[in-house]
């Protein structure tokens, strides 16, 4: 049988992006990724799902984490680099609007910004009337007009951009669901559905909510459900908001924490959308760390019609006089760790590793994210400025790795 020298198991945006940096920063090595592709019917798929078959995720520099925003200058750095090598272009440079009415959340970004010093405005609610007409803001919120790269990022084209360009340089790609990793004195074998067996020296977990399922001990991980709303937008109101940003708006408000609109984007059933979504609102905690059926339902389904209400109504209160021709709904899944940060560390014996739990923030930055955890499990060196400890996977009842 075969053995890799290092097998990516996941195939999402840091699985990919992981696979793309063995191959530049290790040549030498054969690898290769095991996951399996976007099913063609959502509601009939009885595999598992993944939470980037969408068109359309915001990227900017700007964040109350100073952590969070480092990793995303590191990323969005080198967008233009994964476009040239695969030819897909995923970089949407509509630019970035944060908005707020908190504090703290003022001082936080302020402090982003000077640290980072990305191309911004910092505007107050006139400033943002005069800019955006067609949005509306109360008067108590500050915001900061993002430039430069800020925008948005299309999920399913990076990872096709990040595959290709792997592949280009002789990664395998294996697209079969992973039913079970163990690991052994001579390497880590991977067991499929399917019922095929790959076998690797080592091996970089990178399943977001599905990772606990491969784990014997589970690591401390809250699997969330999401509900986001498409609303399809009419040929003249795409004209009328071709100047829209990307918009996240944070609320002192413990019901709507935030909420989060991109601008006009092409869908793969050829309707143009609008994209919006929220936290702080009537999420639910789903658990597959043993099964992961557990959340085939979940997927299967149109998400929470409750939540789906609520964000029209903030839909219409954001954008004045909006027209919209339908709605659709779909549903997320969002995967936190204890610390709010990613988990990348090493689970057993230096053969066996994870980079996993996006928080909700995490596709703008999978490739440093995915980078980090490739040469960590690649070298066992942390090559990073960032502090590793802010990484370190922590397992269930709070006690680190």
């Amino acid at each position: 049988m075969k053995i890799y020298d290092l097998a990516v198991i996941g195939k999402g945006l840091i699985g990919s992006a992981a696979l793309r940096h063995l191959t530049v920063n290790c040549p030498d090595l054969d690898v290769c990724v095991v996951g399996p592709d976007e099913p063609p019917d959502r509601k009939a798929h009885e595999g598992v799902f993944a939470s980037h078959y969408d068109q359309g995720r915001i990227t900017r520099v700007l964040d109350p984490s100073p952590l969070w925003g480092a990793l995303a200058l590191e990323s969005i750095a080198r967008y233009p680099l994964i476009e040239s090598a695969s030819g897909v272009q995923f970089h949407h440079r509509a630019g970035c609007l944060r908005a707020t009415d908190i504090p703290e959340r003022i001082k936080e970004i302020d402090a982003c910004a000077a640290t980072f010093a990305p191309p911004h405005q910092r505007l107050d609610a006139l400033g943002c009337k005069r800019a955006y007409p067609f949005l509306s803001f109360s008067d108590d919120f500050v915001a900061w007009d993002e430039g430069g790269e800020a925008g948005y990022i299309n999920p399913r084209q990076l990872i096709e951009a990040q595959l290709i360009a792997a592949k280009t340089r002789g990664a395998s790609i294996i697209r079969e669901i992973v039913s079970a990793v163990s690991a052994s004195d001579d390497g880590i074998e991977i067991r499929t559905r399917a019922g095929r067996r790959i076998r690797a020296r080592r091996a970089l977990i990178t399943a977001g909510g599905y990772t606990n399922t491969l784990l014997e001990r589970k690591l401390a991980l809250e699997t969330k459900s999401h509900t986001i709303l498409l609303a399809e937008a009419p040929p003249d109101e795409i004209e009328r908001l071709r100047r829209m940003p990307a918009i996240i708006s944070s609320f002192d408000n413990p019901e709507v924490q935030s909420l989060y609109m991109l601008p006009p984007a092409l869908y793969p059933d050829g309707k143009t959308y609008i994209k919006l979504g929220g936290s702080g609102l009537d999420e639910r905690y789903m658990d597959a760390a043993e099964d992961d059926r557990a959340l085939i339902p979940w997927f299967q389904s149109d998400g929470s019609a409750a939540i789906a209400a609520q964000l029209k109504e903030a839909l219409h209160r954001m954008i004045a006089a909006l027209k919209v021709t339908s709605y659709r709904t779909v549903p997320c899944l969002i995967t936190n760790s204890a610390h709010g940060n990613p988990y990348i560390d090493s689970l057993a014996d230096d053969r066996l590793y994870v980079a996993t739990a996006g928080n909700g923030y995490a596709a703008k930055s999978s490739d440093e994210i995915g980078r980090i955890g490739a040469m960590l499990c690649a070298t066992g060196e942390w090559r990073s400025n960032l502090e590793q400890g802010a990484f370190r996977a922590v397992y269930v009842g709070g006690r680190l790795k």
